[in-house]
């Protein structure tokens, strides 16, 4: 009689693990799936720099406070922290050089 009492609560503590990792499974996939509507990486303000990641808004980048951010604008190329994916995508663009040549070198501060 006692093994079937120990085989019943034995059966019982599995269900209750089981449950309870189902439920801890589920609610962390809840989690990420909210926390992958955060909008602030596809941002124009957003540095990708630990020290400031926006420029509009540096207390609430990264955090489910920017889900539905008013100030988000749609990442150009011309973004700094879109730098090396958008050089390989625009070559023609990365190539236009970016001192005036009637300006000597010296007064810009390059030198030769």
């Amino acid at each position: 009689m006692t093994v079937f009492i120990y085989c019943f609560c034995l059966g019982i503590l599995m269900l209750l693990f089981l449950w309870s990792a189902s439920l801890a499974l589920r609610e962390g996939f809840h989690q990420i799936r909210r926390l992958h509507q955060i909008p602030c990486s596809d941002c124009e303000f957003f540095t990708n720099d630990y020290r400031l990641k926006c420029t509009v808004r540096p207390c609430v980048a990264s955090t489910e406070d920017a889900i539905g951010c008013t100030d988000f604008e749609p990442k150009t190329c011309f973004a700094n922290s879109c730098q090396q994916h958008c050089s390989r995508a625009h070559k023609a663009y990365a190539e236009i050089p970016t001192t005036n040549p009637s300006v000597p070198p010296l007064a810009t501060g390059i030198r030769s």
